[in-house]
C-alpha cells in the first residue's frame, strides 16, 4: 500500500511540471498572436470582383526602346469583362512624337555624328495615334498584407491584340532632303499590326484600381533605304492607367 502510494505521488509530481512548463509556453504563443489581433481581419474569396462589368481606363503610354524617336501618348480603353478571366477591350491612343538625345547616324564610309531632319524622315518610328482591339486572360487573383495593417488585392494578365497603327511616311534620302528643305511633314500612313504583352492591375477600391501594363507593338514598314519589302518594326510601350468599373458594385453572385 505504501509503493503504490509512494507511485501515485510521483505521478501526481510529474503531471504537475508537465503542466507548468507548458503554460509559460501557452501563454508565450497567445502572446504572439496578440500582437496581430485586430491587424488584418481573415480575406477569403475574391472580394473584388470584374465578371459582368464594364472597365473604363484612362492612359498614359511611353515608348521604351526608340533609338530616334520618343513617344509620349495618352489614351482611353473600354472593356467588358466576360468572366473574371477573360475580358475584351477597345483601345485608342494619340500624343507626342520627340526625337530622342541619342539620335545619331553612323555611315560606311564615316564616323557617326547627330541625325538631321532630312536623316530622321529616312527611319521609322514617328508613331502617331494606334487604335486597335484586345483579349485578355487573368489566371492569377493574388493579395499581399501591406505592413500587416492592410490587404493590398491585384491580378495579372496575359494581352494580345490586333491594331491599327498611324505614322509618319519614311522617305528615301532624295525625298527626305527636298521634304526636309521645305519645312513640310510628311504624308501620314497606315498599317495593320498586333501586339502581346503583360498586366497587373492593382484593386483601391470596388470601382476603382491602378494598372499597369508593357505590350510589344509589331508592325511592318515601308522603308526605302532597305530596299523592296517591309521592315518589321518592334515597339514596346509601358502603360499606366486608371479604371473606373462599372457598375460600381460587384455583380450578385449567380
Amino acid at each position: 500500500m505504501t509503493a503504490r502510494r509512494a507511485r501515485s505521488s510521483v505521478l501526481a509530481l510529474v503531471a504537475l511540471a508537465a503542466l507548468a512548463a507548458a503554460a509559460p509556453r501557452a501563454a508565450l504563443a497567445q502572446t504572439k498572436a496578440d500582437a496581430f489581433a485586430g491587424k488584418i481581419p481573415p480575406v477569403s474569396g475574391q472580394l473584388y470582383r470584374k465578371a459582368g462589368r464594364f472597365e473604363l481606363t484612362a492612359t498614359g503610354d511611353l515608348s521604351l526602346n526608340d533609338a530616334f524617336y520618343s513617344k509620349y501618348f495618352g489614351g482611353l480603353k473600354l472593356g467588358y469583362h466576360l468572366t473574371e478571366a477573360w475580358s475584351v477591350s477597345a483601345q485608342g491612343a494619340l500624343g507626342a512624337t520627340a526625337r530622342t538625345g541619342s539620335a545619331v547616324v553612323c555611315p560606311k564610309n564615316s564616323g557617326c555624328v547627330d541625325a538631321n531632319d532630312a536623316m530622321l524622315l529616312q527611319v521609322p518610328g514617328k508613331l502617331r495615334r494606334i487604335v486597335g482591339a484586345e483579349i485578355a486572360w487573368a489566371p492569377v487573383y493574388g493579395k499581399l498584407n501591406v505592413f500587416a495593417e492592410k490587404v493590398a488585392h491585384f491580378d495579372l494578365s496575359i494581352l494580345a491584340g490586333a491594331d491599327l497603327i498611324s505614322h509618319d511616311e519614311v522617305l528615301g534620302p532624295t525625298d527626305a532632303a527636298a521634304l526636309a528643305a521645305s519645312g513640310k511633314d510628311p504624308a501620314l500612313v497606315s498599317t495593320v499590326g498586333g501586339h502581346v504583352g503583360l498586366g497587373a492591375r492593382l484593386f483601391l477600391k470596388e470601382w476603382l484600381a491602378l494598372r499597369l501594363e508593357v505590350k510589344d507593338y509589331v508592325y511592318g514598314v515601308e522603308v526605302p533605304n532597305n530596299g523592296a519589302g517591309k521592315d518589321w518594326q518592334n515597339q514596346i510601350f509601358t502603360e499606366l492607367g486608371l479604371s473606373v468599373f462599372l457598375p460600381f458594385g460587384n455583380r450578385p453572385l449567380p
